[in-house]
C-alpha cells in the first residue's frame, strides 16, 4: 500500500530513502502530463524496489483519475508516496487506497470572532473586509476556524451545507480568493435567521 504524507517538507522523509531505489516527479500542480510520466516509470522494469514520490501543492483531477489504476495496483516492486499539505488536494478514492500519514503541525484552531445566530449582512460584509489582507497560507485556517465557531455555537449542520465546507476547502487549495470561497457560508447563517 502507498503512502500519502501530508507535509510541507517532504525533504525529510526522501532524504532517509536510497537514492537509487527512488525517482521522484514533483510539479507546483500535477497536470496528466505529470502522471503520464509517472505510469511510464512505474512500468520501467528495474531490479529490487522502486519508489516513486509524487511531490505538488495541486493535483487536478485528470491527473488523479489517470493515475488511479497504478496507484491501485502498482506494479510488482514499485511503491508510491505522494506529497502534498493537504488531503484534500487528493480525491477520496486515492485516499482510499493509500495510507495517510499527517505530519502538519498542528496549530489549535480559535473561533471566530462572528455571532453566527444574529449574523447580519453588514456583519458578513464587515468580516470579508478584514481578510483583504489575509495572506492565502492562512485562509484554510479561516475555514476551519468557521466550523469550530459552528460547532462551539452548537449550531447543527445539514450535510449538504458540511458539504460546501468541503467544496470550499478544495476551492481554497486551488488558489480561489477566500472571499469568495466564505461568501456562501456565512450567507447560509443570515439566511437561516429569517
Amino acid at each position: 500500500m502507498g503512502k500519502i504524507y501530508l507535509t510541507q517538507t517532504p525533504s525529510s522523509i526522501l532524504e532517509k530513502i536510497e537514492s537509487s531505489k527512488l525517482r521522484v516527479f514533483e510539479a507546483e500542480e500535477f497536470k496528466i502530463a505529470n502522471a503520464q510520466e509517472v505510469i511510464y516509470e512505474a512500468y520501467i522494469a528495474n531490479e529490487g524496489e522502486k519508489i516513486i514520490a509524487l511531490i505538488g501543492k495541486i493535483f487536478n483531477i485528470e491527473a488523479q483519475n489517470a493515475l488511479l489504476k497504478v496507484l491501485e495496483e502498482p506494479p510488482k516492486g514499485v511503491e508510491f508516496l505522494i506529497f502534498t499539505s493537504h488531503k484534500n488536494a487528493l480525491l477520496p478514492t486515492i485516499r482510499s487506497r493509500m495510507q495517510v500519514i499527517d505530519l502538519q503541525e498542528k496549530d489549535p484552531l480559535t473561533p471566530l470572532d462572528l455571532d453566527l445566530h444574529h449574523l447580519s449582512l453588514k456583519d458578513v460584509f464587515h468580516f470579508l473586509k478584514s481578510l483583504d489582507t489575509l495572506p492565502r497560507t492562512q485562509s484554510q485556517k479561516v475555514i476551519q476556524s468557521l466550523l469550530k465557531s459552528i460547532q462551539e455555537s452548537k449550531i447543527k449542520l445539514p450535510q449538504k451545507e458540511l458539504d460546501y465546507f468541503n467544496q470550499a476547502l478544495l476551492a481554497n487549495h486551488h488558489y480561489e480568493k477566500i472571499h469568495i470561497t466564505l461568501l456562501p457560508l456565512l450567507l447560509f447563517f443570515v439566511e437561516r435567521k429569517k
